[in-house]
């Protein structure tokens, strides 16, 4: 009886062994089959990125067309290119620097309903959201107003209030024949490390140049200032050009190259606009953002994606 009972036992263990070989190895084709199914549904939900980059608006009669920015063409070599601040909201200095010229007022562009308006009256509107929006979103920040006559003259200075300086922006009527230079409005917050400690206030000047036919230029006694200001770290430099069509009369597109070479670390957003009321705005509006906190220009991409497209 003993011999028939180790018999059975025996037999008995054969098949559970058998089939435990048997349950493993399904279990581990099954785990590999769905691992291969993960990485079929990642890569449909996650293709390969397309590196071309976004092509640009042509919505308007743009110099974009025509000219090839400077910050495409600056050397990634320099090291005074890419500087490394720290992403902080710092209050900022704003300096709004307004074009006075005749060209700003003798000339006028149109709407989408037919209201004509002349370059002056629209970036003193869209100065005015500016200031006010941008005095919502930090209080700290504060507003200069300097005026481009034949020499610069500053009407504003610092102010936290921004009825203050929108009554003063308002004033400004007189237009004339003129050229423009740049002067040093606000001491330069100096920082040993400008890589790891937080400025106590970045500076921002904020260019509307509204000539077609004069190219800016510093005088020479200003040049060597100029150029210690556009390297500083703490220094933005900003534009929104007003021109008129490029044509063979005038020189949009060689002021507009200009103000371009102004951007000495590829960190500043150069804008032009020629008649299209609704890009002034949107131009403005791409301003607000905090220069410490900003991607660089070539990087932004301000269209939204349908669900189809992100899937």
């Amino acid at each position: 009886m003993s011999s028939t009972a180790s018999t059975a036992e025996e037999e008995e263990v054969i098949p559970d062994s058998t089939v435990s070989e048997s349950a493993q190895s399904e279990s581990e084709e099954i785990l590999s089959t769905q691992e291969e199914e993960k990485e079929e549904d990642a890569e449909k939900k996650d293709p390969p990125r397309d590196e071309t980059p976004h092509g640009e608006s042509e919505e308007m009669n743009s110099l974009a067309s025509t000219v090839s920015s400077s910050q495409d063409s600056q050397d990634s070599s320099d090291g005074t290119i890419h500087a490394l601040l720290p992403k902080v909201n710092c209050p900022e200095k704003i300096v709004v620097c307004l074009d006075m010229s005749k060209e700003m007022s003798s000339r006028h562009v149109s709407s989408r309903d037919g209201s004509r308006f002349s370059p002056l009256s629209l970036a003193k509107r869209v100065i005015e959201i500016f200031v006010k929006t941008k005095s919502r979103m930090d209080r700290r920040h504060q507003f200069a107003l300097l005026i481009l006559h034949d020499a610069p003259t500053l009407v504003t200075d610092f102010t936290h209030d921004p009825d203050v300086f929108c009554e003063d922006l308002r004033a400004q009527e007189e237009t004339m024949e003129c050229q423009t230079t740049f002067i040093q409005l606000a001491p330069l917050p100096e920082i040993e490390e400008v890589e790891i400690i937080p400025p106590p206030y970045v500076v921002r000047v904020l260019l509307m140049y509204g000539r077609s036919h004069c190219v800016p230029a510093a005088p020479e006694d200003s040049q060597q200032m100029l150029g210690e200001l556009l390297q500083s770290p703490h220094l933005f430099l900003d534009a929104l050009y007003v021109h008129e069509p490029p044509a063979e009369d005038n020189h949009s597109i060689e002021i507009f190259n200009a103000i371009c070479d102004l951007d000495r670390k590829c960190l500043s957003y150069v804008y032009e606009v020629a008649t299209n009321v609704t890009m002034f705005h949107n131009h403005m509006a791409k301003l607000l953002a905090h220069p410490l906190q900003r991607p660089t220009q070539s990087d932004t991409y301000y269209k939204l994606q349908s669900n189809e497209d992100v899937s």
